[in-house]
């Protein structure tokens, strides 16, 4: 398979699977997991089933992307996002009880258990977080008016990734730093950069270099790739193509009426029309709708309105 690729997408679930969550790369995690939540520290790690069932039938379960044990037992669920999702937050605590509850037994005359985890990865920002611009920000049970803690013993940990925004050169030289720099633009290096000194990196680039997986794993994770940066390129192409058409009938628009909201109404419309001609083209070719209305802001039912 050709391509211009050396190093995979750590966003990539396989990727990240193979980078941070095998026993022959567990001290990747360990670093990172010490990064990301710097009040416990952990010197081991081992990994656990991803699968959990409810307590009781009929109820939804759940599949983590990674589940770990620490050396002192807490528990830690990582999870990588790259689309979109309505309800993550909800998502990342329903994730969360599973843990609660496998901790507390039956019949038991306390409810004490040991801290869980959920380290969320995520290429897009939460609606509810658009005012915040720190890339990480941690969520644990407070009083409303005193702020005083009620448990340490559940803690949300959200990486918003969009909202880190240093080239290589502006890094601070922290290991944090480096890893959001790696999830953003691992794909696009030739190299890895030397200001990433730490031994972390070094297993990071030699773990997701393509020529060292197997073929098996270089050609699933290359076609992923490929797809995801021929997705890129229509959608970046059809919103050029939108504001283009948008100003043109906008201007045409307004030389009729001579009025700004004809100009404005104009671009409005040039730009659903864009939207909805690549909506209709991306669900001919097969993607999922739920990826073109994050693409092209259009509603699942509108999408599905389209022939």
């Amino acid at each position: 398979m050709s391509h211009d690729f050396k190093y995979a997408d750590l966003l990539d679930d396989d990727v990240f699977k193979l980078v941070f969550g095998r026993e022959s790369t567990k001290d990747v995690m360990i670093e990172f997991l010490n990064q990301v939540i710097p009040d416990r520290k952990i010197d081991d790690l081992e990994f656990i089933d991803k699968e959990m069932h409810p307590v009781e039938r009929d109820l939804k379960g759940s599949v983590y992307d990674m589940f770990c044990r620490t050396d002192d037992g807490s528990r830690i669920i990582v999870e990588v996002q790259r689309r979109k999702q309505p309800f993550y937050p909800e998502r990342a605590i329903y994730y969360s009880t599973f843990q609660i509850q496998r901790q507390v037994e039956s019949g038991a005359e306390d409810y004490d258990f040991l801290p869980v985890y959920v380290v969320n990865i995520m290429n897009f920002e939460m609606e509810r977080h658009r005012d915040l611009r720190d890339v990480k920000t941690v969520y644990r049970l407070y009083e409303e008016h005193s702020h005083r803690l009620l448990t340490d013993r559940v803690t949300f940990i959200f990486l918003e990734l969009p909202k880190f925004h240093k080239n290589i050169d502006e890094l601070d030289g922290s290991i944090l730093e480096g890893i959001y720099f790696c999830f953003k633009n691992m794909p696009r290096l030739a190299e890895r950069p030397s200001v990433l000194k730490h031994d972390v990196f070094a297993r990071m680039f030699h773990e997701s270099e393509l020529y060292n997986m197997d073929q098996q794993t270089r050609d699933k994770v290359l076609h992923k790739m490929t797809t995801e940066r021929d997705l890129r390129n229509q959608i970046a192409y059809a919103r050029k193509v939108a504001i283009e058409e948008g100003r043109a009938e906008g201007r045409a628009e307004g030389r009729e009426e001579g009025r700004e909201e004809g100009r404005e109404e104009g671009r409005m419309e040039g730009r659903e029309a864009a939207k909805l001609e690549d909506a209709a083209r991306l669900k001919q070719l097969g993607v999922d709708i739920a990826i073109i209305s994050q693409a092209t802001g259009l509603s699942i039912e509108r999408i599905e309105s389209l022939n």
